[in-house]
């Protein structure tokens, strides 16, 4: 074998492992990246998991008193239902100002489709943010009708730039903290208890 010879032979088969080197590259680092990728995308979805209605209302000390009352109802079912649902939630403090002795009455079993109604009367199908509502009130000129999952309307209106809503029998309550984002809806909440007429 003559010096040319070796040398093409040496030549090539160092050709040949820096190849087989730079394919390993080539096919390991994408196949570790997208592993990497894969991984980290699965721990986000876990960790951004949004809660429910139904969740947010009862991991909220606010809503401990809503809470208390849409389960016993059952309508904490409702509120893990896909919705969505744009939901008036009156605080601890909105239920507080009710009459003494009316949240009591309206426990009893015998007034639980009234209870029901008032629920309902605090849900709207659909997501309304607090833009759109904004946005509304200006179109129909200065008060909008927004119609509840019972059939019943809630007024919205604005004085200054606070949201307040009118229920049937004419009280208001101030819309206080918006947009509170639920995986089937969205929740404002309210200082005071709307009713629908009876």
């Amino acid at each position: 074998m003559n010096f040319k010879t070796s040398f093409r032979i040496i030549a090539i088969s160092g050709l040949l492992v820096l190849n087989s080197c730079a394919e390993n590259k080539k096919t390991n680092s994408p196949v570790n990246q997208n592993d990497k990728l894969i991984a980290q995308a699965n721990i986000l979805a876990v960790e951004e998991k949004i809660p429910t209605i139904s969740e947010v209302l009862s991991a909220d000390v606010g809503f401990t008193k809503l809470f208390g009352i849409v389960t016993s109802t059952g309508y904490d079912k409702k509120f893990e239902e896909k919705g969505p649902y744009t939901i008036f939630a009156p605080t601890n403090g909105a239920l507080d100002r009710l009459p003494p002795k009316m949240l009591e009455n309206l426990k009893k079993p015998e007034n639980q489709e009234k209870l029901l109604s008032i629920l309902n009367y605090h849900v709207i199908p659909g997501v309304i943010n607090r833009q759109d509502i904004i946005k509304a009130i200006k179109e129909y000129g200065g008060s909008v009708k927004l119609k509840t999952i019972g059939g019943t309307r809630l007024t919205a209106s604005m004085k200054g730039d606070k949201i307040y809503l009118i229920d049937e029998r004419g009280n208001a309550g101030r819309l206080m903290n918006n947009d509170i984002e639920a995986s089937n809806g969205i929740i404002h909440t309210t200082e005071a208890v709307m009713m629908p007429k009876q």
